[in-house]
């Protein structure tokens, strides 16, 4: 256990505010940890929690100094960074999103690498995000302010978990405005039409290899579910005799178990889904566990359907609900939505609503006797 004395606060010729405490390691080594505090009051309470620190910890606030971010990345790689496992249908440790904090991971360790963890500043995040937005995806496309949020809250994490270890006093997320911020991202405002659908089910009936999309579009537009929630769909999850759809906590993004009624289209594809099977309730649905980007492509294409993602089905079938007169709060019952903020991202309503709003606004005058 380091043995250590009171310290104390001082500042340098600078300007700058410093705590300073000398300690004495098992080896009888004498040391002195500095810690910079952008004022008094800062380095007062920076010097207490070191004190602290030392009293629980020891050494460990001794290497903490030493510490680089490749070291803190084997630790949350090793720690935190395996598949979700859930009990009675709630996760309990692990991720959902696992490759996508693994390849964060990998970028992270590309950038900082090495550095010592306390060197890294809020600057250096906010270089780091400049940078991420100046790179071109892999497929050449520009990076989105979505997709780097994404990695960002990954870094967060990894550094909050730092915090929380003893190697960092303090965060450098928070040493400045906040870095994630969900209202720059670019919300899409697409939703197909009517005419379009017409258009996109008759391009997918005209070719026999495109079969399995027809059913996947249907509950993604009269359901609402989200892609992974219908690649996961099990027939165990399907009850033709009530005509529902249970989506099931580990399949949720969510993480919580929702049961969505069936429109009549979606339940005779299903109905004749079920019969044309081996009829074997723990098998798919669909039989698709990857992928029906290139597919969902051609078909679109083959349909004239311009700018149209798989996504952007469920942009529809919230926006229909509202537009049907469905009260806010039920849609969230079979959108799955924890929010009303988060609802109103996907119920991506049109200009026609502008006007309804006005026209509204006409009848109510003109029935109050207020018009001009």
């Amino acid at each position: 256990m380091a043995n250590h004395k009171g310290g104390y606060t001082y500042q340098d010729e600078k300007g700058a505010w410093w705590a300073r405490i000398t300690i004495k390691d098992e080896s009888g080594k004498r040391r002195n940890l500095k810690r910079r505090a952008k004022d008094k009051t800062e380095a007062k309470q920076i010097l207490r929690k070191l004190t602290r620190q030392l009293d629980d910890e020891g050494e460990k606030v001794i290497t903490a100094d030493q510490v680089t971010f490749d070291q803190l990345a084997d630790y949350y790689a090793k720690r935190y960074l395996k598949p979700a496992e859930y009990r009675d249908e709630r996760k309990t440790s692990g991720l959902r999103s696992l490759d996508r904090a693994q390849h964060a991971v990998v970028i992270f360790r590309q950038y900082f690498g090495g550095r010592k963890l306390r060197s890294i500043t809020y600057g250096d995040l906010y270089a780091f995000k400049q940078r991420r937005l100046a790179t071109p995806t892999q497929y050449t496309h520009p990076r989105t302010i979505a997709s780097v949020n994404r990695e960002l809250v990954v870094l967060r994490r990894i550094l909050n978990i730092a915090v929380r270890e003893g190697y960092l006093i303090k965060s450098p997320f928070n040493s400045g405005d906040s870095l994630i911020s969900a209202a720059d991202e670019n919300k899409r405002e697409r939703i197909l039409s009517r005419e379009e659908e017409i258009r996109l089910f008759a391009a997918i009936d005209a070719e026999p290899r495109r079969e399995h999309l027809r059913g996947i579009l249907l509950i993604a537009l009269d359901c609402a579910l989200r892609r992974g929630e219908i690649f996961t769909l099990c027939w165990s999850d399907v009850d033709l005799e009530r005509r529902t759809i249970t989506v099931r906590a580990f399949n949720c993004k969510t993480a919580r178990s929702r049961t969505v009624a069936m429109t009549n289209r979606v339940y005779e594809d299903l109905q004749g889904r079920w019969l044309d099977s081996k009829q074997e309730l723990g098998t798919l649905v669909f039989g698709i566990r990857v992928s029906i980007r290139a597919s969902f492509g051609k078909a679109c294409r083959a349909a004239n359907i311009q700018d149209f993602h798989f996504h952007d089905c469920r942009h529809t079938a919230i926006t229909r609900m509202i537009r049907a007169g469905l009260p806010p709060v039920e849609v969230m019952r079979v959108s799955g939505h924890s929010t009303l903020s988060c609802l109103y991202r996907y119920a991506n309503l049109d200009n026609d609503t502008v006007f309804r709003a006005a026209a509204a606004l006409d009848v109510y005058n003109a029935e109050s006797g207020k018009a001009a």
